[in-house]
């Protein structure tokens, strides 16, 4: 009976320790997350490698901001239709994150009125 409590005890250990060090890979820690209630997407551009990958980003600042503390923000979005409806010179409600590779990706974007589209469409 102890015997077999230690070789379930040591079973336990081995496998969480197995786990510790697989999990570590996996992990993706946010470094570094902004929310504006007003962002100015001064630029709106992409590119496309055919057959291998596109990537999509607007820079923009806080509007809100003082012109002199201004700090500007390339964020890149993943999906092709939210990217379709951001426009250039318009303000958002933007928030956005990284994950510690040196890029903002895109969260959440509203228009600057608050309008949001909900329920199912056709």
């Amino acid at each position: 009976m102890k015997k077999r409590r230690a070789q379930l005890i040591g079973l336990l250990i081995l496998v969480g320790i197995v786990f510790l060090f697989m999990g570590k890979k996996d992990v993706q820690v946010i470094t570094n997350s902004h929310t504006f209630g007003v962002f100015y997407v001064e630029e709106k551009d992409h590119h496309i490698e055919p057959g291998e990958y596109m990537e999509m980003w607007v820079i923009g600042y806080n509007g809100a901001e003082k012109e002199e503390n201004r700090e500007y923000f390339k964020v890149y979005i993943r999906d092709a239709n939210v990217y379709n409806l951001i426009e250039a010179e318009e303000t958002y409600l933007f928030s956005f994150s990284s994950t510690g590779d040196d890029r903002y990706y895109l969260d959440q974007v509203f228009p600057e009125n608050g309008t949001q589209l909900t329920g199912e469409g056709r």
